[in-house]
C-alpha cells in the first residue's frame, strides 16, 4: 500500500526566488504525504462539508464564466502554464499583481498536446479556441497562444480562494492533533498568504484540479454532467450525515493503513446506505449551478438512465443503483482523488509554514 503515497521530498520545492531576488531555503524534512493522508481520511466525514462546499462553489463559477465547461477546463490548463512558469523562473506574483497583467504568452503549444492532457477530442479543443479567440479570450500568434486580460479576469477564483482557506483551516485543525504539525490555522491567515503567494500556491492547485477534473469528465462524460450529479450526490451527502450525526462511523486502523480503511468505509456508507434519503430537483439544481433547467433536465434523463442517479416519484433525484453495482470503480475514482487532495494540503501547509515566503 505504501507504494500509494509519495514520499516526503518528492516534487517538493527547494528554493523560491522573489522579484527582488530573495532565495528562499527550505529544510531537509517535509511534512509527510502519507500522515496527512492518513490524518484527513480518518476524518474526512468531519471536513467533507468545507469541501464539498468548495467543489460546488468552483464548479458553479466556472460553469458561469463560459456556461461551457470544456472552455473553462481549457483555459485553466493554459493558465496553468503561466504558474508553472513563474515556478520555473523562481518567480511569484500576489493575486492582484498577477491579474494587473495586460496578457501572458505561452510558448510553444499545440492542440494534440491540449488533447492528450485534458482527453478531450482534437476537433473540439480546436472548436473550442476558436470560439475563445473570437469572443477575445485568446489569441493564437504562430505557436504561440496569448492569454488576454479578460480571460484572467474570467477565471480569477475570488471566492474560490476563500472557500479553500475555509477548508485548509479545519483541515489543520485535525493536523495539529499531531506535534509535527503545530498548531491549528486561521482561515483568514491562509487566505492572506494564498492571495500574496498566488501563482505558487494556484500552481499547486492547478496540480491536483486539473487531473480530478479530467477524471470526472472521464467518468461522467463531459463536466456538465459532472456538476449536475455532483449537486445530487452533495445534496445526498448532506441528509445522510443528519442520520448519522448521533451515530458516527468508526472503524478500528491498522499501523499501517494510512487512514484508507476509514475512508473506504465511509464512500461505502455513503453508497450503500438505505437510509431514505430526501432528493433535490432539477429547479434546484439549475438555481445552484446556473444550468439552464433544460440542460439539467436532458443531463438528469442521461444519467437516470445509466442509474447514476434515481428518479422518484415526486421528481426528486438520489443516487442510482450504478454507484451501488460499481462500488469498487467508484472508491477508486475517489481514493486517487482523496490522496491528490492531501498531497495538496501537505504542500501548501509546507509553503505557508515557511518563514521566507510568509515575510
Amino acid at each position: 500500500m505504501s507504494d500509494k503515497f509519495v514520499d516526503k521530498k518528492e516534487n517538493n520545492l527547494t528554493q523560491v526566488d522573489f522579484k527582488v531576488k530573495k532565495k528562499l531555503e527550505f529544510p531537509e524534512e517535509f511534512i509527510s504525504r502519507s500522515e496527512v493522508h492518513s490524518i484527513l481520511s480518518k476524518n474526512f466525514g468531519k471536513i467533507s462539508d468545507s469541501w464539498y462546499k468548495f467543489v460546488m462553489n468552483w464548479n458553479t463559477n466556472a460553469y458561469q464564466t463560459f456556461n461551457d465547461m470544456d472552455k473553462y477546463f481549457i483555459l485553466i490548463y493554459l493558465v496553468q502554464k503561466s504558474f508553472r512558469h513563474y515556478s520555473d523562473v523562481f518567480l511569484v506574483y500576489s493575486e492582484n499583481d498577477f491579474y494587473a497583467k495586460p496578457y501572458f504568452e505561452i510558448e510553444k503549444i499545440n492542440l494534440i498536446e491540449i488533447s492528450e492532457s485534458l482527453n478531450i477530442a482534437k476537433e473540439t479543443v480546436r472548436r473550442k479556441i476558436n470560439e475563445m479567440s473570437e469572443d477575445n479570450i485568446i489569441s493564437r500568434k504562430g505557436k504561440k497562444i496569448i492569454i488576454t486580460m479578460k480571460a484572467f479576469q474570467s477565471q480569477r477564483p475570488r471566492h474560490s480562494i476563500r472557500q479553500l482557506s475555509i477548508f485548509l483551516s479545519n483541515a489543520s485543525k485535525y493536523l495539529a492533533t499531531e506535534d509535527w504539525f503545530g498548531p491549528p490555522q486561521k482561515a483568514t491567515d491562509l487566505e492572506n498568504f494564498m492571495r500574496k503567494n498566488f501563482t505558487l500556491v494556484w500552481r499547486f492547485f492547478f496540480r491536483f484540479q486539473i487531473p480530478y477534473l479530467k477524471r470526472q469528465r472521464d467518468y461522467h462524460d463531459d463536466l456538465e454532467t459532472f456538476v449536475v450529479a455532483f449537486v445530487v450526490f452533495g445534496n445526498h451527502i448532506t441528509r445522510l450525515k443528519e442520520h448519522f450525526i448521533h451515530k458516527p462511523i468508526t472503524i478500528e486502523n491498522n499501523f499501517d493503513d494510512f487512514g484508507e480503511n476509514s475512508y473506504q468505509q465511509w464512500v461505502k456508507v455513503l453508497m450503500l446506505s438505505k437510509e431514505k434519503i430526501t432528493g433535490v430537483n432539477a429547479s434546484s439544481i439549475s438555481e445552484i449551478t446556473g444550468i439552464p433547467r433544460a440542460t439539467v433536465i436532458r443531463k438528469l434523463r442521461q444519467i437516470v438512465k445509466k442509474d447514476i442517479v434515481h428518479k422518484d416519484q415526486n421528481q426528486l433525484y438520489t443516487l442510482g443503483q450504478h454507484y451501488k453495482k460499481n462500488i469498487k470503480d467508484l472508491e477508486k475514482l475517489f481514493i486517487q482523488n482523496q490522496i491528490d487532495l492531501c498531497k495538496f494540503v501537505a504542500t501548501f501547509f509546507e509553503l505557508f509554514k515557511n518563514e521566507s515566503l510568509k515575510n
